[in-house]
């Protein structure tokens, strides 16, 4: 059994879909107290449960993930993920009819372009931040706000 485990055994057993927990609380599951680089470095909160970050292992395979990472008041969210399995998945002609209507693109190809141009750059960016990182000249991809 691995030192994370008891979280992830603690997160299978909830029974809602979203867990907001203090570092503390996440101690007195774990039974010890939480390493610096949990309060110091956000990419310790990362969902990537490859090479030595046993404790992401922990929640990714309990089919958890980490959300809104607060460091300074030592709290983060969790919430439960489906598999492809378990939710219905929304039909594809849906999901560009949606990106069409948020984006204002309506033109398939230059959708598909900034589809792939925003996903390169967020993946760029979160490998970065797990590195430790940062990048000054790095741009973000354009968000719209909904109600504004």
């Amino acid at each position: 059994m691995g030192k994370y485990d008891p979280l992830g055994e603690h997160l299978r057993a909830l029974p809602g879909d979203r867990w907001n927990a203090s570092f503390a609380e996440i101690e007195r599951i774990l039974g010890f107290r939480l390493p610096s680089s949990a309060r110091e470095h956000r990419a310790w909160w990362a969902n990537h449960s490859g090479g030595n970050h046993s404790q992401a292992a922990a929640w990714v395979k309990a089919g958890w993930e980490t959300r809104d990472v607060d460091q300074k008041r030592e709290r983060i969210g969790f919430e439960r993920v489906r598999s492809q399995g378990q939710a219905a998945q929304q039909p594809a002609a849906d999901l560009w009819a949606e990106a069409a209507r948020i984006t204002g693109i309506r033109d398939r190809g230059e959708l598909e372009r900034a589809a792939a141009s925003a996903l390169i750059q967020r993946e760029a960016a979160r490998k970065l931040a797990l590195m430790g990182g940062s990048d000054p000249g790095a741009t973000a991809a354009p968000r719209e706000r909904s109600g504004a």
